[in-house]
């Protein structure tokens, strides 16, 4: 439960509690927290780390507080991460090709989240990603519209799955002719104590 508790007396939150955002800067944590995140990822994996605006259109559509980052990892089997520092404030994510999620998912007074859980969602997906535990696919719809599908799991067992159309003009351009793709990510690569190797 969050910090505000509110008491919904069984009848579960007013609407009004949908559009209000009470104390937005509690969020403002989630910045410090993720740079620090992405300097431990830095130091521990091989990837390379790029910085600047205009980075991924789709993460970037509110205005930012500070220049988005991407982790791109040497080996191409291994899935990038872009995170974009919004001034909700928040962090916008995308895993892999199509995977974006919000953090805090929302916000608001009837969601009542906190920072430290929106936190520990963003270091679970982050986990997922780097371990390797995650696959994504993108696929056209007979007659239909594109789906975008993802999948995390936790040693072999499946947690988190799920999905979203996308226009069929989007992924037939993805696809280029396909008619599905299907990644399965790998593990990130510890970055080598022997400096030879590098």
């Amino acid at each position: 439960m969050g910090r505000f508790n509110w008491d919904w007396a069984g009848e579960g939150p007013p609407d009004e509690a949908y559009e209000r955002v009470t104390e937005p800067e509690r969020f403002m944590p989630l910045h410090g927290w993720t740079l620090e995140a992405v300097e431990r990822l830095q130091a521990e994996y091989d990837v390379d780390l790029e910085e600047g605006k205009g980075m991924d259109a789709e993460l970037e559509r509110s205005s930012l507080a500070r220049p988005t980052l991407k982790m791109t990892p040497r080996q191409e089997s291994c899935a990038p991460i872009t995170i974009a520092f919004t001034d909700f404030p928040g962090i916008a994510v995308r895993v892999g090709r199509w995977v974006t999620e919000p953090f805090p998912s929302c916000g608001c007074d009837a969601c009542d989240e906190m920072p430290e859980g929106a936190f520990e969602e963003l270091m679970e997906l982050l986990h997922y990603v780097v371990a390797g535990q995650f696959r994504e696919s993108m696929r056209l719809q007979p007659g239909g519209h594109g789906w975008s599908s993802r999948e995390f799991w936790l040693d072999g067992e499946r947690r988190r799955s799920g999905g979203s159309r996308v226009p069929r003009a989007k992924a037939a351009r993805i696809l280029d002719g396909k008619t599905e793709i299907v990644l399965e990510w790998q593990p990130w690569q510890p970055k080598s104590d022997d400096a030879s190797t590098c």
